[in-house]
């Protein structure tokens, strides 16, 4: 999960076989968005929410994987906490959640795996 090439998983080529890249939001982190770029907690709470929206008018055309890559130790800090939280409820609680499939790596992992071979790139 450091190959930040694309917003779809994709199989790359090792000596040792396939491995799945999936993807890596560099942008959508708290730790450049935060720490080197001094974002506050709530421009990272609007990236986020804007990212999604984006992200699943997008999908419509194909399935996106939307991460958000997050740090206890950053977005968990008390006076950070609640803009996250805010983010994250806007997202559960969104109108079209049933086309969202809220999941881990693993999980993308498995179905990716499941698929056909040719379907995944």
């Amino acid at each position: 999960m450091d190959w930040p090439g694309d917003d779809q998983p994709i199989w790359m080529q090792t000596r040792s076989g396939p491995i799945l890249s999936l993807p890596y939001p560099f942008e959508i982190n708290d730790s450049p968005q935060v720490l080197v770029r001094h974002h506050s907690a709530e421009e990272f709470e609007r990236m986020i929410v804007d990212q999604f929206e984006e992200m699943l008018e997008q999908s419509e055309e194909h399935p996106l994987v939307c991460g958000v890559a997050l740090h206890t130790m950053i977005v968990g800090q008390p006076y950070r906490l609640r803009a996250i939280k805010r983010a994250l409820k806007y997202i559960v609680n969104h109108a079209n959640r049933d086309k969202v499939w809220f999941t881990r790596p693993g999980e993308i992992y498995d179905h990716v795996a499941r698929l056909p071979s040719g379907v995944v790139v």
